[in-house]
Order: C-alpha cells, then sequence, then structure tokens
C-alpha cells in the first residue's frame, strides 16, 4: 500500500465514513489531494483505490456511491483521466 492510500482513510470519519466531513478529515483531504496531484495520480486510479477502501470497511453500496459523488465533486477537476 502507497502512502497516499494509507493517507485516503484518513479523509473519512471513522465513525460514518463520511468524506471530509469534519474539519480535520477536510484538511487530510486537501493534504491529499495535493500529493495525488504532485504524484501525477489521476481520478480512475483515486476513485477504486475508495471504492476498495469503503467496501472493506463494509459500507453499503448506496453509502458508497454517495461518498463517490463527494469525492468527484471535490476531486476529479483537479486530477487528470
Amino acid at each position: 500500500m502507497t502512502e497516499w492510500q494509507t493517507d485516503l482513510a484518513g479523509c473519512f470519519d471513522n465513525l460514518d465514513r463520511l468524506f471530509a466531513y469534519h474539519a480535520m478529515d477536510e484538511d487530510r483531504a486537501f493534504a491529499l489531494l495535493a500529493k495525488l496531484r504532485a504524484q501525477g495520480i489521476g481520478w480512475r486510479t483515486l476513485s477504486d483505490a475508495i471504492r476498495a477502501l469503503l467496501d472493506g470497511d463494509g459500507c453499503s453500496v448506496q453509502h458508497v456511491e454517495l461518498q463517490m459523488q463527494q469525492v468527484e465533486q471535490r476531486f476529479r477537476p483537479w486530477l487528470g483521466d
């Protein structure tokens, strides 16, 4: 697992697995976006990693899709592919 993949989990609330819900989660998400851009990581790679993370946490399909929409709104414009 890469460093950015490890950091990804910290962007989601520990209890509800909501993306950047709390201020600290939001700060970690912003830092992650900077890392992804610096490393040339694109949206497809990130979206696969998010789905794997949330699926592994036992989240429902509906929850995963809702969180994907949240992340896509904030990150996709800044990432390639």
